[in-house]
């Protein structure tokens, strides 16, 4: 018996990295769970086990801030499988290194409608469901540089933040409706994220890569970046009864490199 049989899950951004991370998570605990992306999802869930039900994984196209697209297929997924349960909003972008005052309008818009609009259409719509069935888990990807800016990254840190903030009331919001909503706020993950923002960073620098992530990983106390492993792990355990009095949290996974609430 897993923690999640029966249950029905949404996974954005979950073609890869931390997104297949927490979908591989979910899948073991037993959910049957929708792998939404703008990439192609099919090869992940192709690869999860079917939920205990027989329900197999899917994969299906999103663009989360693509309102209408969202409502389609939160419609969907509810039709399909005859729930909607649980809802990780881990699709995001970051940007390029740059202060605030150097940032494009470009930039500051793609930033905002993917970390903050997407965030919050495909709340709304499996909300609305959610309620309806009087039970739910939203688990939202922050990040640790929404609880304390880093230079350079400006309004990749404002959206995170506004995640935070959006995770807190939303949490007031759903709580009489037994819908939980949690953030994850990971620190230096093992990401192609980090991989892309450190190279900007050493090219920026005239340094290598991988010097300046040594120097980096040798700050965290626990001496190493975070998985997704080690980010699935933490949203199975907000998407189950084990965390069912946990509302309005944004809970740092960061090894030690961030410590405060």
């Amino acid at each position: 018996m897993g923690r999640l049989d029966d249950k029905v899950a949404v996974v954005t951004g979950s073609s890869r990295g931390l997104g297949e991370g927490i979908a591989r998570h979910l899948a073991a605990e037993g959910a049957a769970v929708v792998c939404a992306d703008m990439l192609d999802a099919s090869e992940v869930a192709g690869s999860l086990p079917a939920a205990p039900s027989g329900a197999l994984a899917t994969a299906v196209h999103l663009d989360v801030t693509d309102s209408a697209r969202v409502d389609e297929v939160m419609r969907d997924v509810a039709a399909e499988y005859g729930s909607l349960d649980i809802l990780c909003n881990n699709a995001g972008v970051a940007q390029p290194i740059a202060d605030v005052i150097d940032t494009s309008e470009e930039v500051i818009d793609n930033v905002f409608n993917v970390n903050i609009r997407g965030v919050i259409n495909c709340s709304r719509s499996a909300a609305h469901i959610m309620k309806e069935n009087m039970w739910g888990r939203i688990i939202n990807t922050a990040s640790q540089t929404g609880k304390v800016a880093w230079p350079g990254w400006g309004i990749y840190s404002v959206s995170k933040f506004a995640v935070v903030g959006l995770t807190q009331v939303m949490a007031l919001e759903l709580a009489p409706y037994n819908v939980t909503v949690n953030a994850i706020c990971p620190g230096t993950m093992f990401t192609n994220m980090t991989k892309t923002g450190f190279g900007m960073a050493a090219q920026m620098a005239g340094r290598e890569r991988e010097d300046l992530l040594a120097e980096h990983i040798a700050t965290i106390p626990m001496k190493r970046l975070g998985t997704a492993d080690d980010i699935g792990a933490m949203a199975a355990f907000l998407a189950s009864d084990d965390a069912k009095f946990t509302t309005g949290a944004s809970l740092n996974l960061t090894g030690g490199e961030q410590v405060f609430f």
